[in-house]
């Protein structure tokens, strides 16, 4: 029961997800995301009371993807790694979420206030990471800028691949603050950090126990050694072939 539950959960997300898209978060009514997953409204209700705690629970994931890049970087000992850490990073949590992004962007002011105050509380300190204590207005300005960069073009130009994107997005990031990236971040692990990557075993085994609905993701995090942005990572992966 709690397995079926929990996939029912997770279809509506999905479901939302892809409405918030094609339609955008106001015209989308829990009516039509009820009737999109086959079930009932007030099956809906039983999982989620509102569209506000839909998108919200949506942006948790990736929110919690971002803190974990940043605290990530923090720990670095150059700011040229730091910022490369930061927005390599970052580009590939959005590309991962772009549609949970793209719903963000067309419907800010929709966004339900806590979760979209801690979004833009975690853009504001990777501005202060990435700047150090040395940088003036003038660089503060170029490293918002960049955040910017890096976000925009992956929800605002479906057209283009991943890959496309992932190469000119961050190409036109590294420009943009007159630097290259330091090293390439996907072929080994973090300084000081937790692996981000884990077996399909592990994986299987993360989505159980999550699916029980007795573990947190922090517990999980733990069990298999690795953090939370990874346990995340592979529910949302889940969530995306259903």
């Amino acid at each position: 029961m709690v397995d079926r539950q929990s996939d029912t959960r997770e279809r509506i997300l999905a479901t939302a997800e892809r409405l918030f898209v094609e339609h955008g978060y106001h015209p989308t009514t829990l009516q039509e995301v009820a009737v999109r997953v086959g079930i009932t409204k007030p099956a809906l209700y039983h999982h989620f009371t509102s569209k506000a705690e839909i998108l919200a629970h949506l942006l948790d994931p990736m929110t919690t993807e971002l803190e974990q890049v940043l605290a990530d970087a923090a720990q670095q000992e150059d700011i040229g790694t730091v910022r490369t850490e930061l927005m390599t990073g970052w580009v590939e949590i959005f590309l991962r979420y772009r549609g949970t992004l793209l719903a963000l962007l067309r419907e800010l002011a929709s966004v339900p206030s806590e979760a979209f105050t801690r979004m833009l509380a975690v853009m504001e300190h990777a501005v202060d990471i990435a700047a150090g204590t040395e940088a003036g207005p003038a660089e503060r300005v170029a490293l918002a800028q960049a955040i910017s960069a890096a976000t925009d073009p992956i929800a605002l130009l479906p057209d283009l691949s991943d890959e496309v994107l992932r190469e000119h997005v961050l190409a036109g990031v590294w420009r943009l603050l007159g630097q290259q990236s330091t090293r390439t971040r996907d072929t080994r692990r973090t300084r000081g950090g937790r692996p981000r990557r884990i077996s399909p075993g592990d994986a299987e085994l993360a989505r159980e126990l999550h699916a029980s609905g007795e573990h947190s993701a922090e517990e999980i995090a733990s069990r298999l050694g690795v953090s939370r942005a990874t346990v995340y990572r592979h529910l949302k992966t889940k969530r995306n072939n259903i």
